[in-house]
């Protein structure tokens, strides 16, 4: 079962959500693009790359975290989170 989605905010960064355990309907941030700038050489070019936010607190079985895995991966190959978790 997929309960993890990414929406993108209206300043333009990704954030991956999921369920709120137990389920109640609620999606909360698991990982969220971060407008902060780091010490990377692409940087300012590539918006969201240099940092992620990242909640706490979060219950996740295998199959989120498997999923969550590949969209990290996907972030640091790409330096964007995926808009479709399939990427």
């Amino acid at each position: 079962m997929n309960n993890l989605v990414c929406i993108e905010s209206n300043r333009g960064f990704r954030i991956v959500k999921a369920d709120y355990y137990p389920p109640n309907g609620e999606k909360i941030r698991l990982v969220q693009e971060s407008s902060s700038v780091g010490d990377y050489e692409d940087s300012l070019e590539c918006a969201g790359s240099s940092y992620l936010w990242v909640g706490d607190n979060i219950h996740l079985d295998r199959e989120e975290v498997s999923e969550l895995v590949r969209c990290l991966q996907y972030w640091l190959t790409n330096k964007r989170l995926p808009t479709l978790l399939t990427e």
